[in-house]
């Protein structure tokens, strides 16, 4: 599942959230922090996990 990355208007907090596409769309993030809605996305690295070993 997509980790998306957050930072909190309210009191500057970045958070990663791990939610999945469909959630993502419906989903109001809060910060963990302060419990504020007033969150804006961040650009964040693509990570991808195999179950191969290199």
């Amino acid at each position: 599942m997509p980790t998306y990355e957050y930072e909190c208007k309210g009191c500057n907090k970045k958070f990663s959230v791990i939610l999945s596409i469909s959630e993502h769309e419906t989903t109001k993030v809060s910060c963990p922090k302060c419990k504020g809605k007033r969150v804006k996305q961040s650009v964040s690295t693509f990570t991808a996990k195999t179950s191969r070993k290199s």
